[in-house]
């Protein structure tokens, strides 16, 4: 909630102010340290993934529960749908007097397009697609690289700033095609409320929210497999450990369990009575006793 209301905070300031009170890098450093802000307070408790194309690729590649990864969807879109209703409120007044009709079209006073992304009038739909896979399968590499303790991962607490820089980059040099639009969740509810409050139906043509939603996920996905292939080795992923020898792993521990009585208590027990009469221990050299190892 905190990552999508600095950032659309961010973007209104600028249009209603008509660039008086901020620029497009303004905008875009909003965006970085909305997410810093997000991470920094609610990273402890649930690791805000802020992004369902995070918690997407951390289900496929980490192990996150798939349980958890749509509880954590679900809230984010929640949070993110509420946050843009409070900025709508904060700037109603703002909006109606520089757009009393709120309109979305291509004039530089609609403030359609701070709400929403849409794709430049001369980009194609495959760059468009392709602008936002880049950006999301860069981003997502990079995410995992942060926490990839055999890399070379930032010292405590340095995450969340490395992260909004990420952001800060990521807008500033693959946003003029598109936005850009990495978030499914933020790009739900920046559609979703302009909607309900009247800027009309042009957010939801050429469907390019779909679109979004795909290049976001699918490039997600794409980052993570191209970084688990070529620098991460830890059995964490499936690509390092997949499912096959997984089962053989269970299969062969069950065998043990068997050999040695369930979860090794047999071997427990023996180990214990050698210990009581003292028939194993630690030779005490000076002393000429076995210590009983208690």
């Amino acid at each position: 909630m905190v990552a999508v209301l600095m950032g659309v905070a961010g973007n209104l300031q600028v249009k209603t102010s008509e660039g008086k009170d901020g620029s497009f890098t303004q905008e875009a450093a909003m965006w970085g340290i909305g997410t810093m802000m997000a991470i920094y307070i609610a990273g402890g408790i649930s690791g805000a993934h802020c992004n369902p194309m995070v918690s997407i690729s951390l289900t496929v590649f980490r192990g996150f529960p798939f349980r958890k990864c749509i509880i954590y969807i679900a809230a984010q879109c929640v949070g993110a749908i509420t946050a843009v209703f409070i900025v709508y409120g904060i700037y109603k007044d703002a909006i109606l007097y520089l757009d009393p009709h709120k309109t979305t079209g291509s004039d530089t006073t609609n403030t359609g397009t701070a709400f929403f992304t849409l794709p430049a009038s001369f980009a194609t739909p495959v760059t468009a697609f392709f602008t936002d896979f880049t950006s999301a399968a860069v981003m997502l590499g990079t995410i995992l690289a942060l926490g990839d303790d055999t890399n070379a991962p930032p010292g405590a607490g340095m995450h969340a700033l490395i992260i909004a820089i990420i952001g800060f980059a990521m807008a500033c040099t693959l946003g003029y095609n598109t936005g850009p639009q990495t978030n499914p969740a933020k790009d739900l509810a920046t559609r979703l409320v302009p909607w309900i409050v009247g800027y009309g139906s042009e957010m939801w043509e050429r469907a390019w929210w779909v679109e979004a939603w795909t290049a976001a996920v699918g490039g997600g996905l794409f980052g993570s497999l191209v970084y688990d292939l070529a620098i991460f080795e830890g059995p964490e992923s499936p690509v390092n450990y997949p499912r096959v020898k997984r089962k053989r792993a269970r299969k062969g521990t069950k065998g043990k369990w068997f050999k040695t009585g369930l979860f090794g208590k047999s071997k427990k027990q023996g180990a214990k009575k050698d210990l009581e009469d003292g028939t194993i221990g630690i030779l005490d050299p000076t002393r000429e006793k076995r210590l009983d190892g208690h």
